[in-house]
């Protein structure tokens, strides 16, 4: 069934819920009939056109959602598998107590605010999430149909809308919301959205950016949304990641089994003690005569060994040495291969 059949048959449904007066229903599904429009489009005029010019300003989902019915909007119910996520991801982790707790809600109850979605700019049989994207999954696990307000969205209202009911909501963490500003950068959209889709002014959204920009996408994976973990820390992180690529000690730790075991903000506390750890630099070495003398000190770090004598203890020695340097290395190759 495509999507302008299956639409004409929930709003025909719902329409006969309606009270006379109550019309979008009805307006939308002679839309459909007379096959004017190949794709759902919300009416943008009067109250409802307003009500969709100022969803910006709206805090909550719940609250954009009730503003829409209000206004005129009707709620539809849409299969699953017909909605696709946002084309910008907003988040790291996507289980947890929090995605249990609302299974166990929708399960015993049922969905009770619906989601938003736009009509898919390159499917047409298809829906595109605005938010909600917890309850699709939800609803999906459960074989449930979502309840959603369908409404014609450009790619920048989406991503306002989408960034602003993140931040009204305060569940997302300092680095997914970095990762956020990230993906709408790549995407081409230009400082006023960001800043208007994240809540932000023009010196925190910098901050964020360049915090982003200095971590490894694959570490911040590996991580995950570590929501303890504010602006300070992940600044911290980024510092010590920097100083003299200490990210090359990150490896083992990644792969290490504490590590995959530990929760994201243990996973994070991990990598900064690992970045916290100074090297205890190797006492030199000292080359001594019988009579206890020292003729020679043998140093060793970053890989290099370092040898220094000590020329008023044993005169020339050093020159002996280096002459003699090659015809030690063959001694040594000679040596290794027995």
């Amino acid at each position: 069934m495509s999507r302008k059949d299956t639409l004409k048959a929930m709003l025909s449904r719902r329409e006969q819920e309606l009270p006379d007066d109550n019309s979008p229903a009805r307006d939308m599904t002679s839309i459909l009939e007379t096959g004017a429009e190949k794709k759902l489009h919300h009416i943008r005029s009067g109250a409802v056109g307003a009500m969709g010019r100022s969803l910006g300003n709206i805090a909550s989902a719940a609250d954009q959602a009730r503003a829409l019915i209000a206004a005129g909007a009707a709620v539809v119910e849409i299969p699953t598998d017909k909605i696709e996520a946002s084309f910008i991801s907003d988040r790291l982790d996507h289980d947890g107590e929090d995605l249990a707790r609302l299974t166990s809600a929708i399960r015993e109850s049922g969905q009770k605010s619906p989601i938003l979605v736009r009509p898919h700019p390159d499917n047409p049989e298809g829906y595109q999430i605005v938010f909600g994207h917890r309850r699709v999954r939800v609803l999906a696990a459960l074989g449930l149909p979502v309840k959603a307000v369908v409404q014609n969205l450009s790619d920048e209202e989406l991503v306002i809308i989408q960034g602003q009911e993140n931040s009204a909501r305060a569940d997302l963490s300092y680095i997914e919301r970095g990762l956020f500003a990230l993906a709408l950068e790549k995407h081409g959209f230009d400082r006023r959205v960001m800043m208007s889709s994240l809540g932000m002014e023009k010196t925190q959204l910098s901050k964020l950016l360049t915090v982003v920009h200095s971590l490894p996408p694959s570490l911040i994976q590996a991580i995950g949304a570590a929501p303890k973990a504010g602006r300070p820390r992940w600044a911290l992180l980024a510092e010590r990641l920097g100083e003299k690529k200490k990210g090359i000690l990150l490896d083992d730790l990644l792969s290490s089994r504490a590590f995959q075991e530990a929760d994201s903000n243990g996973r994070f506390a991990l990598v900064m003690r690992a970045l916290s750890v100074q090297k205890v630099a190797k006492k030199a070495e000292a080359l001594k005569r019988d009579d206890g003398v020292k003729i020679a000190t043998v140093e060793r770090s970053g890989g290099k060994v370092s040898m220094i004598f000590n020329e008023k203890a044993a005169p020339a020695f050093a020159d002996y040495i280096a002459a003699r340097l090659a015809e030690l290395h063959q001694s040594y190759l000679a040596e290794q291969a027995d």
